[in-house]
């Protein structure tokens, strides 16, 4: 079980390679459209364990447990109210059991599907109570640091980065942005630089954008970044745009397109790289190879 300290000391030698899209992986298996991937937890546990084991041998150093939507508020969504706790340390252990000891874990947060008004009616406080819980389940069951993703509304991202940071543990946070002509903001208005900032400034380790955007839009997105912050920066895309048909949705990024868009990331000065929706194994195997060669 790596410590944080190994994990600042790799970042300053080079950057580091996270995983991809779970959802798409598990879709692949056959979870069905609507169907919850934590769900799988508990139903399918092997089918989970081999999508982190595919990861970490395609070359990931960090993986991230299956437990993106498991705060109480979207488990009751779907049936399983009342059990994070359990959701939770089943994915930590399906991932720690599945991934070498050099590997490190990262408990997955996203956003709760509680929003505030005019979209919904909830306050902070009703979400420090969902991510609180799903915080210290994560924490017990002993992940190596909290990864927040998908964030697009700054004031629940400032939440979950209070929540997590007095873990003690290391805390990355990603929002997700939409490029438009004015620049990058996320679905309610959030601005780039600004949103970054206050997630440094709630006390998070590492931020940073995934999903939404596909590499080549993310060069841009990260040489702004990296101009606005002070603390490393995570870069996740997806690997290209989706395209629907008749076996369902795919995306049309090939492995070595996207292994040259993540190196692009990290030259201009992105630390941590991977991916989100329709990234798979062979698309992190070929950036591993592409950020060896680049960081000789």
């Amino acid at each position: 079980m790596p410590s944080s300290e190994q994990l600042w000391c790799r970042l300053k030698k080079r950057a580091l390679l996270l995983d991809g899209g779970m959802g798409s992986m598990l879709i692949a298996q056959g979870l069905e459209a609507g169907q919850a991937p934590e769900r799988w937890n508990l139903e399918y546990p092997d089918r989970v364990a081999a999508v982190h084991r595919a990861y970490s041998e395609a070359g990931c150093e960090i993986v991230h447990t299956n437990t993106f939507g498991a705060s109480p508020a979207k488990l009751a969504e779907v049936g399983l109210e009342g059990r994070c706790r359990e959701v939770c340390s089943i994915a930590v252990q399906l991932a720690r059991d599945a991934v070498g000891p050099e590997t490190f874990v990262a408990g997955d947060i996203g956003p709760t599907g509680l929003l505030f008004p005019p979209m919904g009616k909830t306050d902070e406080a009703e979400i420090e109570r969902s991510l609180t819980e799903q915080v210290e389940a994560l924490v017990d069951a002993g992940v190596d640091l909290l990864s927040i993703e998908t964030m697009f509304d700054l004031r629940e991202a400032q939440v979950a980065v209070r929540t997590a940071s007095q873990s003690g543990l290391p805390v990355f946070a990603s929002m997700t942005f939409n490029r438009k002509k004015r620049g990058f903001f996320t679905l309610v208005g959030n601005p780039l630089s600004a949103s970054l900032q206050a997630l440094v400034d709630t006390g998070a380790d590492v931020v940073g954008s995934n999903c939404t955007l596909v590499p080549d839009d993310m060069i841009d997105l990260v040489a702004q970044a990296v101009q606005s912050v002070e603390v490393p920066i995570v870069a996740q895309p997806n690997a290209g745009e989706p395209i629907v048909g008749t076996a369902g949705v795919h995306y049309d990024t090939q492995p070595s397109d996207f292994a040259a868009g993540l190196a692009r990331l990290v030259e201009k000065g992105a630390r941590l790289v991977g991916g989100c929706c329709g990234t798979e194994p062979p698309h992190l195997q070929a950036t591993r190879l592409a950020l060896e060669i680049s960081q000789r």
